[in-house]
Parts: C-alpha cells; sequence; structure tokens
C-alpha cells in the first residue's frame, strides 16, 4: 500500500503541484491583504477622532460651557468682541467682520491701538487692526503655558509659568516686532506669595501706580498704593494687590481698615486717568466710565428698566449726582462696555451683543438709544 501511495505521487504531474502552490500562496496573500485593509481603517478611524477632538479642542467645544457673551473692547470707535465657537469680531459702522478664528486662538486675546494680541500654545502673536497681517512676537520652550497683559506704551507683559517645575516669571516684550526687552520678574515659586510686576504696577493715562506693601504677612498682604512715593490713602487704610481696570481711564481698588471688613462698610478708591483720586463707599461694581461720571448697572431699579429688571446709572464724582440712564426700547442689562459714544451690553446667559448710541444733554449723559439689539446676526 505505501509502495502504491509513493508510486501514485510519483505520477502527479508537476503542472498539477505548481498550480496548487499558486492557489496556497494566493490565498495567504489574500488574507495578508485583509488584514492590512483593517488595519488601515482602523489607522484611518484613530485619525479622524484625533483629529475632531483637536478641531473641537481649537474652537472651544470642549470647554463644557455653552455660548454665552462677555464684554468687548473698543478701540478708536470700533468694538472687538468674541463669539464663542467662532473667534473675534469687530463691528463698527454697523458692519461686522471676523477678524480672528478661534482656532488659531486658544489662550486668550486683547487689543489696543497697538494692535489685536492672542495667544498660542506658548506663542504670542500681533494683529495689525487695519491690514490684519499678524507677526510672532513670543515664543518660549520653557513653562506649561503662559498668559500675557498690554501696556499703555504699545508693549506687552508675558507670563511664563510652569506648573511641573513650580516656578514663573515676567518679561516685558517689544509689542510691535517681538523680543524681550527686560526681565521684570525673576523665576520665582509656583506657589510663592510674593506678587508679580503686574499685581503691584498699574499706568492709567500719566499716573504710574505702585502698591507697596506696608503691614499684614506673607499671605495676606496689606498694601498702599502710591504715585511718585505719595500715598494715596489715609494712614490705616490699605489694598490688596488686585486692581482691576474698567475701561480705559480708570483702575480702582477695594479698600480695606480694621473693624470695617463688612461690605456695607467697605470702601473703593477710584483712579482716573487725569490724575483724579476718589474714595467713595463701595455701593456698587462700576462697569465704566465718561469723564468723571462713573456708570454701573442698578440691579434694582424703580421705573424705566430692562426687561430684567436691571438699568444703567451714572454717578457724577465731581458733584455727587446721580441719575439713571432712561432707554427707547426693552433690553437685559447685566455687563457692559462703553466709551464717550457707544455702550455695548450683554448677559451671560445669551451670545447676543447689543449696541446703543449714548445721547447727551449739557454735556452729560442722559439716555440710551438703540442702535442694534444683536450686532452678531
Amino acid at each position: 500500500m505505501k509502495n502504491k501511495i509513493i508510486d501514485s505521487i510519483g505520477k502527479i504531474d508537476d503542472d498539477m503541484i505548481e498550480s496548487v502552490d499558486a492557489l496556497r500562496q494566493s490565498k495567504n496573500k489574500r488574507s495578508k491583504t485583509k488584514w492590512i485593509k483593517w488595519v488601515a481603517i482602523a489607522a484611518c478611524f484613530c485619525l479622524v477622532a484625533v483629529g475632531s477632538i483637536n478641531t473641537l479642542q481649537r474652537f472651544d467645544y470642549l470647554k463644557g460651557a455653552g455660548c454665552s457673551a462677555t464684554p468687548g473692547t473698543i478701540v478708536d470707535g470700533s468694538y472687538y468682541y468674541k463669539v464663542d465657537h467662532s473667534g473675534v469680531w469687530k463691528y463698527a459702522d454697523g458692519v461686522n467682520e471676523k477678524v480672528l478664528n478661534t482656532y488659531w486662538e486658544d489662550g486668550g486675546w486683547l487689543v489696543n491701538e497697538s494692535g489685536l494680541y492672542y495667544s498660542c500654545g506658548k506663542n504670542v502673536y500681533r494683529m495689525d487692526l487695519d491690514t490684519l497681517e499678524r507677526n510672532k512676537i513670543f515664543s518660549t520652550s520653557e513653562g506649561t503655558h503662559i498668559g500675557f497683559d498690554l501696556t499703555q506704551d504699545g508693549n506687552v507683559i508675558v507670563t511664563v509659568y510652569d506648573k511641573n517645575a513650580r516656578f514663573k516669571y515676567q518679561v516685558l516684550v517689544n509689542g510691535r516686532d517681538g523680543g524681550v526687552i527686560e526681565q521684570l520678574t525673576d523665576k520665582i515659586s509656583y506657589d510663592s506669595n510674593t506678587p508679580l510686576y503686574t499685581k503691584v504696577h498699574y499706568q492709567i493715562g500719566e499716573s504710574e501706580i505702585e502698591l507697596v506693601q506696608v503691614g499684614g504677612d506673607d499671605r495676606t498682604p496689606h498694601y498702599m498704593p502710591t504715585e511718585n512715593g505719595v500715598s494715596l490713602l489715609p494712614e490705616g487704610r490699605w489694598v490688596s494687590n488686585y486692581g482691576y481696570e474698567h475701561v480705559e481711564g480708570v483702575v480702582s481698588f477695594d479698600v480695606y481698615q480694621e473693624g470695617r471688613e463688612v461690605r456695607e462698610d467697605s470702601e473703593m478708591l477710584i483712579v482716573f486717568a487725569d490724575g483724579k483720586t476718589v474714595l467713595e463707599p463701595k455701593y456698587n461694581n462700576y462697569g465704566g466710565a465718561i469723564g468723571h461720571i462713573l456708570l454701573y448697572v442698578d440691579f434694582n431699579c424703580k421705573d424705566n428698566f430692562g426687561s430684567n429688571g436691571n438699568g444703567i446709572r451714572c454717578y457724577d464724582t465731581d458733584s455727587e449726582e446721580k441719575w439713571q440712564l432712561t432707554i427707547d426700547a426693552e433690553s437685559e442689562f447685566y455687563e457692559f462696555t462703553n466709551d464717550d459714544q457707544m455702550l455695548y451690553s450683554c448677559v451671560p446667559w445669551s451670545e447676543e451683543q447689543t449696541a446703543w448710541k449714548i445721547v447727551y444733554e449739557d454735556n452729560r449723559p442722559v439716555s440710551l438709544r438703540l442702535i442694534d439689539s444683536n450686532i452678531i446676526e
């Protein structure tokens, strides 16, 4: 039997053997091809998923918040504001124009007469307001993230943070051509209570204010605001190192005093661009100014109020008079930005931005005339 099998095998035609071998190789090749195909398809899905997540992040869809409006900035009569998932827009003379796509900005933006500045990664860019041309003015390989502030003379203060190596520092950067001008704060501990340069230096118009520590401790320091070495507060009062600027030409500080920690007893130091200082009871958070007149949202209006019961009131720091701005259309008021001609209002529960014309009588603002109920449309 064994010999018969061997004899039969020996009679198998060579062409038949080659045909069977080719068929076997073809099956292996098809199996390998299928495997490669499915691996390629899986890789494509991974690339699409990663790309989609990156795009959602770059268009801020993964921040966990819906579309809500925040006040923008007025520069030379043009209003610059951010629209979530879209970018920075410019509104001027009734015309809307997108100037910066959200995809290119992931760390914040600021604008002044020198340009529109924004960060992406650990880089800071400047965009020319007329040509919309942009250039990189700062880049670093250090740190985990950065922040920046604008100076009145057209430069930029960049803060470099490293939450892993636990340090931070600040540098002054040429706001037009780039390049570090000087180091403002040396590297200090990420958790240090030592204030950065921008937390103790403020410039408003011609006024340069420096906060000098006069008491407290490392955890809760007490600062005296000074100008050219002269104290701006009576002895026994102090501020924290958190001043905030409402609009161009106004900066204010919460003022503290022993035995007067209750809000009803608190005060506010207000410094105007022309050097005038006012120490006032802190009745409201002032949101804007026209000269020495402070504007704020009144959340308890009695008449001619917005649809949510709020309105805009004025306080003349020279005459100490207070009055409410009348409006010619129903609207909601919560936050706003203004110059001496226009006021733009918005609420955090909507993406709408409303444009108002400020109307004057006897050189003082008396009313708001609706220009556009939603400039985004």
